[in-house]
């Protein structure tokens, strides 16, 4: 049985260009401060790879990225791009493939991080990263705030049902498929990612946390 993730991403992966993605000009303010954040020619991770939107932002900058992504289908359509990259299946909440300090760079895009499985994986994750990255390399983040989640269910969206002060379930219209999500705080990701990385995180228009850690 394929893990809640894997599944709700699989049902979506055809259309999520179109129905999910984040628009041209925010894609690229995204990317201009992940690059900001990058050493020259880096070894980049990108967690949540997904279709793989950013990934000729950093080949033209220069890096070598490497793409996880729980979902096949994803990676699937991530693969049909013009420069392949080194792609690989896998579950960014349990340890990941690779010898410790394997990269300079791990990124997670686009609210990657707002499906943990578990208290105990969301936990464990920045004691993981902190093994990928060597002495120097930085951790990048991009997570939707609880501000995010209080617009959406203020404005009774359909596809998104609160279920809880700090979750909520969504619903893809077209293919039902579903999938929990979880928002923290600004204190609250300072305190995670802080316990095994050097951390700030700032606010972005409200809505939307970037997180910056440090090994």
């Amino acid at each position: 049985m394929k893990a809640p993730a894997a599944a709700f991403f699989d049902a979506i992966a055809r259309r999520y260009d179109r129905v999910y993605a984040p628009d041209r000009n925010a894609s690229r303010a995204s990317l201009a401060r992940v690059l900001a954040e990058l050493s020259p020619a880096s070894r980049v991770l990108d967690l949540g790879v997904g279709t793989g939107r950013e990934l000729t932002a950093l080949l033209d900058a220069g890096h070598t990225p490497v793409g996880l992504d729980v979902s096949a289908e994803m990676l699937a359509i991530c693969a049909r791009r013009a420069r392949p990259v080194t792609l690989v299946q896998g579950d960014l909440w349990k340890r990941m493939p690779w010898d410790d300090a394997s990269f300079d760079a791990v990124i997670a895009l686009h609210g990657t991080l707002s499906h943990p499985p578990s208290d105990v994986a969301l936990a464990d994750f920045p004691g993981e990263v902190a093994r990928l990255l060597r002495p120097g390399g930085v951790f990048i983040a991009e997570v939707p705030s609880i501000a995010w989640l209080d617009r959406a269910t203020a404005a009774a969206t359909p596809a998104i049902r609160r279920i809880g002060e700090n979750r909520a379930e969504f619903v893809d219209d077209a293919t039902g498929a579903r999938i929990e999500a979880r928002f923290l705080t600004r204190e609250g990701w300072e305190a995670l990612v802080g316990r095994a990385l050097g951390v700030r995180v700032e606010v972005m228009e409200e809505v939307e946390l970037l997180i910056v850690g440090r090994r």
